[in-house]
């Protein structure tokens, strides 16, 4: 029990650490871009974002995105082809509640999974306080897991998961408004401060929007499972 917690642990850091190559050139263009307005970052800040980016690559591994080395470049599951590309009809799914009779615990485990972006994303940003622009995030970014899941035979890019995820995004939002003056000290030291909104530069303004896409590209181009689990085998063998 023990071994497997600490492989999960190791494997987790490496999802992390397969953002760096993205969040390293950002975090330095931001911190650029944030002096010229007289704007610094708070420690916390960086702390809880990168919390936030680490839970970000930890959802994409539990909903089955592999990496461009194992679906693309080693193409496990075929679907590349010479004549483009081969995806069956039937991993595809678009009526919703297809597959509720076989029971609800997958809807409750999307649902489950999307909560705490619900409830981060307003806590870090104030601008996502506003209902609309969290639940638009939570949709996106379910989408893209979905669209990537083209690519990997073992799962089905299904309508069901892009709506239990989004619910899951809007209940996280209402935890954090039931909750939001009990955390309002705790949001004053993470969020992004108010400050003039027409000398916010791009990259401070879309913060939330660059490290989703950082996660996905990290997880997607640089996160490699043919190198990570050998090693651990023979590190706990």
């Amino acid at each position: 029990m023990i071994i497997k917690i600490l492989m999960f642990i190791i494997v987790s850091i490496t999802w992390f650490v397969s953002t760096l190559p993205f969040l390293i050139p950002y975090h330095i263009l931001l911190t650029s871009q944030s002096k010229k307005i007289g704007y610094k970052l708070s420690i916390e800040h960086i702390v809880i974002v990168y919390i936030f980016v680490y839970y970000l690559t930890g959802v994409l591994s539990f909903t089955g995105i592999y990496t461009i080395s194992r679906n693309i470049v080693h193409n496990s599951f075929g679907i590349i082809t010479p004549k483009g590309l081969n995806i069956p009809p039937d991993e595809i799914n678009l009526i919703p509640f297809r597959w509720i009779t076989e029971g609800v615990r997958p809807y409750i485990e999307n649902i489950l999974l999307f909560i705490p972006l619900g409830f981060m994303l307003p806590c870090i940003w104030k601008k996502y306080e506003m209902l609309w622009k969290t639940a638009l995030s939570g949709i996106t970014f379910s989408l893209i897991i979905e669209l990537s899941q083209l690519f990997n035979r073992n799962r089905v890019t299904d309508i069901d998961d892009l709506l239990m995820n989004t619910l899951g995004a809007l209940i996280g939002w209402v935890i954090f408004r039931l909750l939001k003056e009990h955390l309002s000290k705790l949001q004053d030291k993470v969020s992004v401060q108010s400050i003039n909104i027409e000398k916010i530069p791009l990259l401070l303004r879309e913060e939330a929007c660059f490290y989703m896409a950082s996660a996905f590209a990290g997880m997607f181009f640089v996160y490699n499972p043919f190198l990570i689990y050998p090693f651990l085998r023979s590190l706990f063998n």
